[in-house]
């Protein structure tokens, strides 16, 4: 199994707090819209409609939102990625020690 340092354990402790931050900051604006109402909803992009001025903004959204969702999805694909090669690394390690036992009891 792949040894770790210590830095690249605090960096990717760092990356899962990010993506905790993240996602609770995405979890908030769609909780806030979804709590709006469709009629509301409606009310604001028909004013924004026939102002001329679409805008996240005018939704109530953070203007950085799809940056935020990029973000948080990259994240969480490079702590899939890790979290996938050590539950295979385990997998193996384990089946080299089942195989040693099987001969061992042979």
């Amino acid at each position: 199994m792949k040894q770790f340092s210590i830095e690249e354990l605090k960096r990717d402790l760092q990356a899962l707090d990010a993506a905790d931050q993240l996602t609770g900051n995405v979890s908030y604006e769609v909780n806030r819209l979804k709590s709006m109402g469709s009629g509301e909803l409606m009310k604001k992009a028909t004013g924004m409609l026939l102002g001329g001025n679409i805008s996240l903004k005018g939704l109530g959204l953070p203007e950085n939102i799809f940056e935020q969702l990029e973000q948080l999805s990259k994240l969480n694909d490079v702590a899939r990625k890790k979290y996938r090669a050590t539950v295979m690394a385990r997998i193996n390690e384990l089946e080299s020690i089942e195989d040693a036992e099987v001969v061992k009891h042979d």
